[in-house]
């Protein structure tokens, strides 16, 4: 998304027009589901994908129509049985998406095209409403900004005779604050960045977190030793221990359990966590709950050994915990089981 986000921007301050396709209904086994999108600007490529490569190219014709009449339009792809073969392009999915281009124009419909650009750099989740059919051909294409996030995800939905509306659910981008500027957070860093996520690098070492070891990152702060700098840690936020330090792993991971992020990664073996954990347990109890949110060891079980390796299966894992997957931890199959005593003396177990 935050590629397409930046050929938005790209076309505001070069004043050129461009299209924005979603896929706003999905049938079957198909590629992308509900909510996927592509955009191309006037003089660009084309940024995103709605399928496995199969219908871009048409959508990309149907796109410079909508160009030239400046008018939305709702395209369908069937790709069951022999529909598939009519369309000549024998992609074997066996199901159909219908799709919806709509024109992006922030000198023409400038108003119509800021609410397009601003609904994809949200701070919260929201739920974006857009006409896709109506008996008034000119409503076609108004958004607003729904407020029901009991919606939940992306649909199509009839609002009376000949009128649909598709809510497309909106979440903010993903925030990774990577707490230890060592060599191994550099390819992290890299990697995560290619999800498309913001990553920041904190660190009380200048000499470590600087541009010149980050210049991916998109924030660089450096806090004063034994303070951890206060950061505006979310839900959407996601946080990696790595300093190799343990003073400032262990003040790190303190002020993380009091914050409601629902990733926090720690790097190196449960028992070292272990030992993390151990004084911090005698300011506050820690219940079963909040220590689910420790991943320790950090990352899926794919083998890895290099940094490299590391950091895809360190992304991996955070992509599973965004997305509510199922792929097996490292702290599930090479973890120790976390046993604890609390101040109070009542037994907290998590798995880890």
């Amino acid at each position: 998304m935050i590629t397409i986000i930046n050929e938005m921007d790209r076309c505001v301050r070069e004043k050129k027009r461009g299209i924005l396709a979603t896929v706003i209904r999905v049938e079957g086994s198909t590629y992308q589901k509900e909510g996927a999108k592509c955009f191309f600007a006037e003089d660009g490529e084309l940024i995103g994908l709605l399928s496995g490569g199969c219908v871009e190219g048409d959508v990309l014709e149907h796109g410079k129509e909508v160009l030239q009449t400046e008018k939305p339009k709702k395209i369908h792809y069937d790709f069951r049985g022999e529909e598939d073969q009519i369309w000549g392009l024998g992609v074997g999915c066996n199901g159909a998406i219908e799709i919806f281009i709509e024109l992006f124009d922030p000198v023409g419909h400038h108003e119509r095209s800021k609410l397009m650009r601003e609904a994809f750099t949200t701070s919260q989740p929201i739920i974006i409403a857009t006409i896709t059919r109506d008996e008034e051909e000119s409503k076609i294409g108004e958004r607003w900004v729904h407020s029901n996030l009991q919606i939940g995800k992306p649909m199509d939905l009839k609002m009376k005779d000949n009128s649909e509306v598709f809510y497309d659910h909106i979440t903010p981008v993903p925030t990774l604050y990577i707490f230890g500027a060592g060599p191994d957070a550099v390819p992290l860093v890299k990697t995560v960045k290619n999800l498309g996520w913001t990553v920041n690098v904190l660190d009380h070492r200048p000499g470590f977190v600087n541009k010149r070891n980050f210049p991916l990152a998109d924030e660089l702060i450096c806090y004063e030793r034994d303070h951890p700098t206060s950061v505006p840690l979310s839900e959407h936020s996601y946080a990696i221990v790595m300093s190799h330090n343990f003073t400032q792993d262990q003040l790190v991971l303190e002020s993380l359990l009091h914050s409601s992020v629902p990733y926090i990664g720690v790097l190196g073996p449960t028992t070292r966590t272990n030992q993390l954990l151990q004084p911090i347990m005698n300011g506050f109890t820690i219940d079963e709950i909040q220590l689910n949110r420790i991943y320790s060891p950090i990352g899926l079980d794919i083998g890895a050994k290099t940094p490299e390796e590391i950091a895809i299966s360190i992304a991996a894992e955070l992509v599973n915990v965004h997305r509510g997957g199922n792929s097996m931890h490292l702290k599930q199959t090479k973890g120790k089981e976390l046993l604890y005593t609390s101040i109070d003396h009542r037994r907290v177990i998590a798995y880890q």
